[in-house]
């Protein structure tokens, strides 16, 4: 069990090297490709590493010896303070990765407790809020989502729902976002719910839960989150309002913008960081003016068997 484990941690790491040079080397800048990639480097490892353990003859001084790009038992003779220096690097790393996965799930769980207590009466959607909906669908080219609003001040925006994805917002919204910036927000997550996000997020926490001691997983899982924001930015950029919009939008509903928001980071954002905020808006203005770079559809599945081969010729 625990030479599996170490394995998956390899296999994980491996796959996630591989995937960060391939998106450098060829400067893949395109949110909706390098998400493709970074979910082919969590779901590779968890598809392919099981299978590779019903041929037992990997384990073998021959394989090992003569066919294996790397294998872990090599570091066996090292030790450290009497430990073997392999067993020692796979706790480190699976501490690690454990320590990842509670540092997001704890603010995620606290969120989603919050988030469905009845805190919060409904109300009629405003009219400002109604006409940037419209106006976003059809920037998008998508049918409005249904409306969800509370009435609070505080700015909260997000879309839930597995099945059918809708929008939550607050009455407190249209007070503080002008009617560009309204229109460019609910775009943003009009954007979500045309990708269903929602789902694609509850998947990848479920994957972090069941990985909760692989901290390539956690980090890979990590960089997804980043891209499906970035997809859904560039999406509400390039048809509803323009880069501006959306990045004064974000960081107002963040609190970057203090002078015209609550120092009090709304719940729905609590869990981002003000510097990551800003790298997502000065990203935006960067690849707003770049058009859409397209890769041939052979890629990524050559990227896939070619990476199954190297994790395939890596053991632990």
């Amino acid at each position: 069990m625990n030479r599996r484990a170490g394995e998956t941690i390899l296999h994980g790491i491996v796959a996630a090297l591989v995937v960060m040079v391939l998106l450098r080397t060829q400067r893949i800048r395109s949110p909706h490709t390098r998400l493709q990639f970074w979910l082919l480097a969590m779901g590779l490892p968890m598809g392919c590493t099981p299978l590779f353990w019903l041929t037992p003859w990997r384990l073998g001084d021959r394989f090992r010896d003569d066919w294996s790009l790397f294998s872990a038992s090599h570091l066996a003779p090292f030790t450290w303070h009497g430990l073997e220096l392999t067993g020692v690097a796979a706790l480190v790393l699976a501490l690690a990765g454990g320590t990842l996965f509670l540092r997001d799930a704890i603010p995620f769980a606290l969120d989603l407790v919050s988030g469905r207590a009845p805190h919060h009466a409904l109300t009629t959607p405003p009219a400002a809020l109604t006409r940037a909906a419209e106006q976003a669908a059809v920037a998008l080219g998508t049918a409005a989502p249904r409306l969800v609003v509370l009435t609070s001040r505080h700015p909260i925006l997000i879309c839930r729902g597995l099945r059918r994805p809708f929008i939550v917002a607050s009455t407190g919204l249209c007070e503080i976002l002008a009617p560009d910036e309204l229109v460019a927000s609910v775009a943003h997550e009009m954007a979500h719910a045309k990708y269903r996000d929602p789902t694609l997020g509850w998947g990848l926490m479920l994957v972090r839960g069941l990985c909760f001691f692989n901290p390539a997983v956690q980090l890979v899982a990590r960089a997804a989150v980043l891209e499906i924001e970035h997809r859904a930015d560039l999406s509400a950029a390039r048809n509803a309002g323009g880069a501006e919009a959306v990045v004064k939008s974000l960081r107002k509903l963040s609190g970057i913008d203090s002078a015209r928001a609550p120092r009090t980071s709304p719940r729905t954002w609590h869990s981002f960081r003000l510097a990551a905020i800003e790298n997502r808006c000065q990203s935006l203005l960067r690849d707003e003016r770049q058009a859409p770079a397209t890769l041939a559809r052979w890629i990524l599945p050559t990227t896939a068997i070619g990476l199954g081969v190297i994790l395939f010729l890596t053991i632990a």
